[in-house]
């Protein structure tokens, strides 16, 4: 059996995954939770439910000592509309949280303290003259999208002097919940669903079972090959957002979507919304495919089909 993992957000989209995944490849789980809703969740995935608040570290940093792991996958809740004034408290809320975390860990011994795994996004990273991202990227000088919080995360993370790695997923995580399920699938059901913009930018994905598969198996490497390092976990086909949504709505048998030009998107969805989803790099995951892992949904061919069979169909 593998050692301990401790999971901030494990009742979350890619959290509730990645505390399954976990457990099968056989940790201990541990988990924050603020309910006994989230707790009795996480009982059902045989994952042990750890009650408390993120920002009172002593109600939870005993419980994360001598973890291997520390993954935290925590976010606040996002408005409908993801504005630029939004994301300014968006990325406080963020920095508050990661604060609260850190805090937790530099309490603790040095020896009993898990690596901590800082996840985020590819707008977080400087594409090269090649407009590639990959282990080397650095952060980007102006921030766009949701590099408005994860850089100033991953700021904070390297001032605090722990241990840490660094994940990035796609800037769409796909799969049967959140964006992908709610807003694209159901928007190709009803039609609303639409393309930002010409739709022929390269979308970095993750498949959420994929998501959560690359922290699991990150975690059980020897420590010195996690510190101080970064993973993209994206499947780097250089899928583009229209080839996506068309895909699905072929599968679906629905209407392809129609395009929108971006400016008239932001007015709804919010600047950063736009800016997300119409980020256009290669993402190279070639550091995290060298330590052996492999994508079970290597492109959207094989994650769109087995997503929406995850999902009940329309009456």
């Amino acid at each position: 059996m593998n050692g301990t993992m401790f999971v901030l957000g494990g009742t979350g989209f890619i959290g509730r995954e990645a505390v399954i995944q976990g457990r099968q490849a056989g940790w201990q789980v541990k988990a924050l939770v603020r309910s006994e809703a989230g707790a009795v969740t996480l009982r059902q995935a045989a994952a042990q439910p750890v009650v408390g608040d993120l920002y009172q570290p002593e109600s939870w940093a005993a419980e994360a000592r001598d973890s291997t792991a520390l993954i935290d996958l925590t976010q606040p809740r996002f408005p409908t509309r993801l504005s630029r004034s939004a994301i300014r408290s968006l990325s406080a809320k963020r920095q508050a949280m990661t604060r609260a975390t850190l805090t937790a860990l530099q309490r603790s011994p040095v020896e009993a303290r898990p690596v901590f795994f800082s996840v985020s996004g590819a707008d977080d990273l400087e594409p090269d003259l090649e407009n590639t991202v990959s282990e080397h990227s650095v952060l980007r000088g102006h921030p766009r999208g949701f590099a408005h919080i994860g850089i100033p995360v991953r700021q904070l993370v390297e001032a605090a002097g722990i241990e840490a790695t660094y994940v990035y997923f796609g800037n769409l995580v796909y799969g049967p919940g959140k964006v992908f399920a709610d807003q694209y699938v159901t928007g190709l059901r009803n039609g609303s669903a639409r393309i930002v913009g010409k739709g022929a930018n390269r979308l970095p994905l993750t498949h959420v079972t994929d998501a959560a598969g690359a922290l699991v198996h990150l975690a059980a490497l020897p420590r010195t090959e996690l510190v101080g390092r970064t993973f993209l976990a994206m499947d780097g086909t250089d899928t583009t957002q229209r080839e996506l949504l068309d895909y699905t709505a072929t599968l679906m048998g629905v209407n392809r979507p129609g395009a929108v030009p971006a400016w008239l998107a932001a007015l709804v969805a919010g600047a950063i919304a736009v800016e997300t989803i119409t980020l256009d790099v290669h993402a190279d995951p070639s550091a995290l495919l060298a330590t052996g892992f492999h994508f079970r949904y290597p492109s959207y061919r094989e994650g769109v089909p087995a997503t929406l069979t995850m999902l009940p169909r329309e009456r």
